[in-house]
């Protein structure tokens, strides 16, 4: 085998891996955040009325952290929704580099059909022998 560089790119496959994420994003993570923020939000918070500073800022500190979490999973949505389109346009892509790539070498073949038949096919202007 010789040295192949480069690499080959199905883009039926780019598209579906898109389209597989973004179907676990809309069924899994976002159900899940839903699902989370509705078991938490209701929740008291143990602590925040306690008498101990630390018992305070600790409960403090969880409601925090929970926001974050919300925060992360909104990233981690919208990210992956970025993701899911990017897969879509490269595999548009690839298809249009392989459409035009296609076409350029049907023109180049073109061109040289045309070239050779042109110069087999030429006659000598004084004999008119195919030259």
């Amino acid at each position: 085998m010789g040295d192949q560089s480069g690499f080959v790119a199905d883009p039926g496959t780019v598209r579906a891996f898109g389209a597989d994420l973004q179907r676990d994003l809309d069924i899994h993570l976002s159900a899940e955040k839903v699902e989370t923020l509705h078991l938490f939000s209701g929740a008291p918070v143990f602590g925040l009325r306690a008498v101990s500073a630390e018992v305070q800022q600790t409960a403090r500190d969880y409601v925090a952290r929970l926001q974050d979490l919300f925060e992360l999973m909104e990233v981690l949505l919208h990210n992956g929704a970025v993701l899911a389109r990017a897969a879509h346009s490269v595999a548009d892509a690839y298809e249009s580099a392989d459409t035009l790539t296609a076409d350029q070498v049907s023109g180049a073949l073109g061109n040289a059909r045309a070239s050779v038949s042109a110069e087999t096919s030429a006659t000598d202007p004084e004999t008119g022998r195919l030259v």
